[in-house]
This record gives C-alpha cells, structure tokens and sequence, in this order.
C-alpha cells in the first residue's frame, strides 16, 4: 500500500475562486505545482496555528516549517521551481519577484486593509468566517494593526503614493508578460508561482473600492497570464464573482467621501513621497489622517473586548500560561 503525501501545507481556507484567501498561502500552492509536487492541503479552521504563528506552515512528517523557512526547506529536498533557471535567470527571477512582493504587495496591503470599505465589506467578515469564536473578533483586528504599522513605516499609508507604485508594477509586468505564457523561455519557475499568487487574488477579490483591480483588468496580458496558469496548474477557471465592477447595483455608497471609480486622486497637495517620514508634521505633531484617528479612538474599546474574549478562550480550552505570546507590533514605530 502506497503512503500519501509526505507534505501538508496548512494555509487559510479558499476564497473568491482564489486557491487561499491570503496570497502566501497561494503563492506556496502554485509554487508547488510548479514544482510538480504531491502535497495536501490543510485548513487551519481550528484557528489554533493562526494564533501562534503566520500561515501558511508547510508539515513534512514531525517538522513544521514556517514561511521564512518553507521554500529553503523544500529546495533542500530537491524540489525547486527555478530548477531550469539559469545563474542570471535567478538573478533576474529574484528581482522580478522584489517588484512583485515589495511594490504590488504593499499596494494591495493598502487596498484591502486601510480602504475601511473593503476591510469591512470584504476582508474581516472573509478572516471571520474562517476563524471560531473569539478568535474571529480578535484576528482580523490584528492583523489589521500590524498592516497599518508597516503602511505607516514605509510611508504608504496615503492612498496616492500605495496606488501610484502599484500600478507601475503592474504596467512593468504587462510589458514584460505581453505574448508569453511565463517570465522565462524555460517555461513557469517560482517568479511566475508568485506573481499569479498576488494577481489572481488581486483579480478576485470582489472589493468595493476596486481602483487597483480595475488597472489590472485595463492590461489584457495579465488577465490572459492569470487564466492560462490557473488552467495549466489548478485545472479549471473559476469565474469570477460579481463586483461593483461587473454588477453596479453591488457598489455600496462611499462611507469615506472619496471617488470609488479608477483612477483615484493621485495628485494629493503635499502627499509625500514612499521615502518621506510620515510621523510628524513641521509643528511636531502627528500627522495622522482622519482614518488613522478613528481607527485609533476605537481601539480602546477593541483591545478591551478582543482581550477578554481572548481570556474566556484560552480558560475554555485550558491554555492560559500555554500559549505562544504575539510579537509586539508599535502603530507608532518611524
């Protein structure tokens, strides 16, 4: 008798049509169908792994390897899907790949986690439903928190500066995916895994306020890149959901005031730059939006309730003392 698969990668569960509702754990999918390797997939609806670490996690036996660690501990095993890449090819994968995660990456982040239309419309009630009580009113705050914290470092918190780099990475990756099917004449390696990850999800989620999806669906060749490696590596083309894109009637009115079609108001009077500080202002004080200033009154009453709700969990299921504490994150840290 055969035994299965010696690989379980725990991730959060599908979502939209999209292999996960967070792009890592996608992005460990495809790049293990690249690899052409046989693995199983497991949801972490217990929510008991999202507590303590970030998904996805990858199992080989006993052993449990963590994002940092996933793709080091997979290529020791000799599976690697830049195997038919050569030096310079690696090379230019890698930078491709930085494009992708450091610049698309963090305007998505902007997109789904400080526009409060898509947080509260798309993204928390999709983290809630995945998560058992209470860990589905403390999580998505959290995560939440610690988004913000790295928009806020890198300066990316106005909505100009995250959707004007975001777009230029995903013109920079039309042109260079206009008439092929992969980066490389090799054929898909991990760069490709990669940018399907963050495209498909970008492409599928149904958010209210879609300015960086509409650029997406303006640039053909992406739309044609992301159905060809879905059918090639996942099989089929799920179609889409409807969106306020697709179905106006689905368009919520704007909580926020600002225009909900493509493109937004780039050109904000004094918007700083991505290298610009945005911690204080020239009389010393913050220089926080009116979002970040609600966001910060009501967290008061948030860490109260999440906390206690917290408490009442681990009590329940005898994990006080047990349990593996949250790396602080500082809202404020320049």
């Amino acid at each position: 008798m055969s035994e299965g698969p010696r690989l379980r990668l725990l991730q959060y569960e599908a979502a939209w049509g999209a292999p996960s509702l967070d792009v890592q754990c996608s992005k460990a999918q495809a790049w293990l169908r690249v690899c052409g390797c046989s693995y199983e997939v497991e949801n972490a609806r217990d929510g008991q792994m999202a507590w303590s670490t970030q998904l996805p996690v990858m199992r080989d036996g006993a052993q449990a390897f963590e994002q940092r660690e996933l793709y080091a501990h997979l290529r020791s095993l000799g599976i690697d899907a830049d195997a038919a890449l050569s030096p310079d090819q690696r090379a230019e994968s890698a930078a491709w790949e930085a494009l992708i995660e450091e610049r698309l990456g963090l305007s998505m982040l902007h997109t789904f986690w400080a526009e409060d239309d898509n947080y509260n419309a798309v993204l928390r009630p999709a983290y809630a439903a995945r998560l058992p009580v209470p860990l589905n009113f403390y999580l998505p705050w959290m995560m939440r928190k610690r988004v913000l914290s790295q928009l806020a470092r890198r300066g990316a918190l106005r909505e100009g500066a995250a959707y004007r780099i975001g777009c230029d990475a995903l013109d920079a990756l039309s042109q260079r995916l206009a008439g092929r099917s992969s980066f490389f004449s090799a054929g898909p390696s991990g760069v490709d895994a990669c940018a399907f990850a963050y495209l498909d999800t970008l492409l599928r989620c149904p958010a209210p306020r879609d300015a960086l999806r509409a650029k997406l669906r303006s640039l053909p060749a992406l739309e044609a890149f992301i159905e060809s490696f879905s059918v090639s590596y996942f099989g089929s083309w799920e179609p889409l959901e409807p969106t306020p894109e697709t179905d106006p009637r689905l368009r919520p009115q704007p909580l926020t005031g600002r225009p909900t079609e493509f493109p937004y108001a780039w050109e904000e009077a004094g918007a700083p730059g991505l290298g610009a500080s945005s911690g204080a202002d020239a009389g010393g004080r913050s220089a926080r939006t009116p979002k970040q200033q609600r966001f910060r009154r009501r967290s008061r009453n948030a860490v109260i309730g999440a906390m206690g709700a917290a408490l009442i969990y681990a009590f329940a299921t005898d994990m006080v003392g047990g349990g593996e504490e949250y790396e602080e994150y500082q809202s404020d840290e320049d």
